[in-house]
């Protein structure tokens, strides 16, 4: 049974606390996809060629070749290509940024200007652009060294520290160009750390119920601190949250099993299909039988 999930690590399985960037290439397969998830951390994908179909919290929309999407921490997301897509995919910690410059403090967030659509176009002749290629071909680079002599070490040191740079100067132009802004009155750093094993029981656990005092003492934090907090991190109280992330697990089970209605309701927490139905409609704008219908491949 397919589940949204949370994740804990980057990309390749490497820990924020130790690396704080992680940068890959990719060439995905027509018609692969990536579930619905969400994690702590930042995500920029860069979209070289291809198309694919993005979900970024309530939106789902078509990216094609040259588009950018910027992913703050706790957004749920997921993606389903269309056709084959080459892709750049980085992954970095708030740590990563506010060690390149103590300007970034640790109540500061970025995120998407409000003036942009879910994606960001980049144009050939933009510098975005070549620094995306530069990063593409350091990437394949860095993955043909497979040999662990000394050379092969000091050439993918060389490498790593040229990502470093690109991967800065990306998030460096993103602000410059007004793409992406920096809330100074963002949630703290160490407050989403607090709030990622939380979120992490609710993504794995949707048919759980936990009330707020229990998700204070998971969290943390005092019943109103963590109230005023989750609701400026999450956009949404947290009641709705928890409904939000059962109607996503709705959708993943919808999609991906052959299970009834009536035993998906039950898997993911609902007492009643009323509620779930009504509930579903809010968020989707349809009904759960004509969204299995209408989006099942």
């Amino acid at each position: 049974m397919k589940r949204m999930n949370f994740q804990t690590t980057f990309q390749q399985s490497e820990t924020p606390s130790q690396t704080f960037l992680s940068c890959y290439a990719y060439t995905g397969g027509a018609d692969s996809s990536y579930p619905k998830h969400c994690h702590s951390f930042y995500e920029i994908s860069y979209i070289i060629k291809g198309t694919r179909y993005e979900t970024l919290n309530q939106n789902t929309f078509k990216v094609e070749n040259n588009s950018l999407i910027f992913i703050p921490p706790l957004s749920i997301h997921s993606l389903n290509n269309e056709t084959q897509v080459e892709d750049v995919v980085i992954q970095f910690d708030h740590l990563f940024i506010s060690n390149a410059s103590i300007l970034f403090e640790k109540n500061f967030m970025l995120k998407p200007a409000k003036n942009q659509k879910n994606y960001i176009s980049i144009k050939k002749s933009d510098n975005l652009y070549k620094i995306f290629l530069k990063i593409r071909d350091y990437c394949k680079k860095r993955d043909s060294l497979l040999t662990d002599d000394e050379f092969s070490r000091r050439e993918k040191l060389t490498i790593d520290l040229k990502l470093n740079s690109l991967c800065l100067e990306v998030i460096s132009a993103l602000i410059a160009e007004n793409k992406v802004y920096i809330d100074t009155n963002g949630a703290l750093y160490l407050d989403i750390e607090k709030i990622n094993s939380l979120i992490s029981e609710i993504v794995a656990h949707p048919q759980k119920t936990i009330t707020m005092h229990e998700a204070c003492r998971i969290a943390g934090m005092s019943y109103s601190h963590f109230s005023r907090f989750f609701k400026k991190v999450m956009g949404f109280n947290y009641i709705n949250f928890c409904n939000f992330i059962r109607v996503r697990n709705a959708e993943e089970l919808l999609l991906t099993t052959d299970m009834p209605i009536s035993e998906i309701v039950e898997a993911i927490g609902f007492k009643t299909i009323a509620y779930f139905t009504k509930l579903f409609k809010q968020i989707n704008g349809n009904i759960p039988s004509n969204y299995r219908k209408k989006y099942r491949v």
